[in-house]
């Protein structure tokens, strides 16, 4: 595929009191051989210092460190930075790269400019990324890549995903390999599948190296029914069709309940191995019992009453809750119980937006 036939891209990056992360990523995305795409930066109301480290970053002000690449001053710095409040947002009806509000200069080459959206509180992942991704509609992308901000990214990795998407219309969502950030060669998740009867995830390649998978087949394409939320490629024409995000879910199972519903509009999901990114995992979620223990238990009974049929779910209830209850309790992790059994409980009895 030739640069000027380059789809462009706009990349959101989700920040949460994790400047250190999110300088690593956005350090590694200056680096891919992608030629057309914006790398949009969504502040969560950070209450550490995040906004200011990530605008020393982009003055070449701040050494990155990392094992996955050699920091050099200047090869791509300073970066023209371009700040918006997300009410700004809301109130565009269109955006160009002559940023209209500050007046501020986007021409020139991707790795040399960066778009921050300052939220006035933090909206969880599934909101905080739908302002970036409403941004990056009115900014005319032709796709949209929702990326963790504990990831690093290979240098080839949106060009093989877009070369894939390019070439097949019935791909809705596609997403990489990915690595464990401190076991580089072994597989954190090559998508996933689900169980209705269990409510559980069947996580495939689980901690396999690359050699032990067999990407001959099918040019390395895995369908799943979702790909990883760390790092996922979403068409324009699918956001238009399905809708964005549910923000109910705030944290954890979105990008389960968004690839289910965009399977259902007839669109396929798909894991491509041949891209690759390297991913810390829950990094933002550890900082919080109610992150870590609460949304995951309150969000698989939402994704379950929303999707399962009446007997998988009532299977679901004798099986998810016993199990997961006896796995804390036998780690003796009794306030963490208590945090699950709330969100589940509060699962149930939730109100479900019958529109999403």
């Amino acid at each position: 595929m030739k640069n000027d036939k380059w789809p462009k891209i706009c990349i959101v990056i989700l920040n949460w009191n994790g400047w250190k992360d999110t300088i690593e990523c956005l350090e590694s995305l200056y680096r891919i051989s992608y030629s057309d795409y914006d790398v949009v930066v969504v502040d969560n109301n950070s209450q550490d210092d995040s906004l200011a480290r990530i605008r020393a970053y982009a003055r070449n002000e701040m050494v990155v460190e990392s094992p996955f690449f050699s920091y050099g001053h200047g090869h791509n710095k300073p970066l023209t930075i371009t700040e918006y409040t997300r009410a700004e947002i809301q109130g565009l009806q269109e955006l160009s790269l002559s940023a209209k509000l500050n007046g501020k200069c986007l021409d020139g080459a991707p790795d040399r400019r960066l778009v921050v959206i300052k939220n006035e509180r933090n909206f969880g992942f599934s909101e905080g990324s739908n302002i970036g991704i409403r941004y990056a509609l009115k900014a005319a992308a032709n796709y949209v890549l929702l990326l963790n901000n504990d990831t690093v990214v290979e240098e080839h990795f949106l060009a093989e995903l877009v070369r894939v998407a390019q070439q097949d219309r019935h791909i809705g969502v596609i997403g990489p390999a990915v690595f464990w950030y401190n076991l580089p060669d072994r597989i954190q998740s090559t998508g996933a599948n689900i169980n209705f009867w269990t409510g559980r995830t069947i996580v495939l390649n689980w901690c396999k190296t690359a050699a032990n998978l067999d990407i001959s087949s099918n040019d390395g394409l895995l369908p799943v029914n979702y790909v990883a939320g760390a790092c996922f490629l979403v068409k324009r024409e699918v956001i238009d069709a399905v809708g964005e995000l549910d923000p109910m879910y705030f944290l954890y199972g979105e990008e389960a309940d968004w690839c289910l519903r965009i399977s259902r509009a007839g669109y396929s999901i798909i894991c491509d191995l041949n891209a690759k990114i390297w991913h810390k995992r829950m990094r933002s979620s550890f900082k919080s019992r109610k992150f870590s223990q609460y949304y995951p238990g309150r969000n698989r009974v939402v994704f379950m009453r929303k999707y399962a049929q009446t007997l998988q779910f009532l299977s679901f209830l004798l099986f998810h809750l016993p199990l997961n209850l006896a796995w804390l309790l036998k780690a003796g992790r009794f306030r963490d119980t208590l945090c699950y059994i709330k969100g589940f409980i509060d699962g149930l009895l939730m109100h479900l937006d019958s529109s999403s």
